[in-house]
This record gives C-alpha cells, sequence and structure tokens, in this order.
C-alpha cells in the first residue's frame, strides 16, 4: 500500500473544500427564498448564510496560501466539524422528510471533509523539534 503524501493530499482538499463551499453557499445565496419555505428561517439569514459560505471559501484558500498547512488543515477542519453539526441542527426544523434527507446529506458532505482534512494531518510529517540544551 503507497503512503498518502499528506501535503498533497492536504492542499487538495483545502482547494476542493473552498469549491464546494463557493457552489454551495452561491446556490444557497440564489435560492435563499425557496431554501427558507421548507426550514424554520428567515430568507434573509439563509441568504446571509450563503454569502458567509462563499467568504469563508476565500479565507480556506488565503489560509492556504499565507498559513503553514497543519494550521490550515486544523482550522478548516474544526470549522467544518462546526458547520456539520449546526446544519443537521437546522434539519430538525425541516418541513418535510425529503427536505431533512437534503439537510443531513450535506452536514455529512461537510463532516467527510473535516475526515479528509484529518487525514492528510495524520499524513503530514511531524515537526522536528528543537533539543533541549
Amino acid at each position: 500500500m503507497r503512503r498518502i503524501n499528506g501535503e498533497k493530499f492536504g492542499r487538495w482538499s483545502l482547494r476542493l473544500d473552498a469549491a464546494y463551499c463557493v457552489l454551495l453557499g452561491l446556490g444557497v445565496a440564489l435560492f435563499a427564498e425557496r431554501i427558507a419555505a421548507g426550514i424554520a428561517l428567515a430568507p434573509w439569514l439563509v441568504a446571509a448564510i450563503g454569502i458567509a459560505v462563499v467568504v469563508w471559501a476565500g479565507g480556506v484558500l488565503w489560509m492556504l496560501s499565507r498559513i503553514l498547512l497543519r494550521r490550515a488543515l486544523r482550522l478548516v477542519m474544526t470549522a467544518n466539524l462546526l458547520a456539520a453539526l449546526a446544519v443537521g441542527l437546522v434539519s430538525v426544523t425541516a418541513a418535510t422528510a425529503l427536505i431533512v434527507v437534503a439537510i443531513i446529506t450535506v452536514a455529512v458532505d461537510i463532516a467527510l471533509f473535516a475526515v479528509s482534512q484529518a487525514v492528510a494531518l495524520r499524513a503530514l510529517p511531524r515537526p522536528v523539534r528543537p533539543a533541549l540544551q
């Protein structure tokens, strides 16, 4: 079995996560009224969430280019776990079983990105700590 290249896998995970956030955020923002009709949130709040997700995608790309990969993976993984929980909780406000399934599916997608970031973190070489003198 080949060993996963943590650096390469981590960078791809963050790029794909950002792309997913752009698509999901734009979809949520553009269809906020329809989405709001199926859940107990105001359309303006749904649109704001969609826009925030698009802005977050930019933040993920910024982190990818500006901070240590290990730190970026940890931050995004933590955010994804919290987002998956939040999205899952929104499913309790859904009007129909189909909407519940759709919302839970998005929560699972987000959680899977967190898993990919955890795998990348685990595959990264451990940082070398200087010896004590």
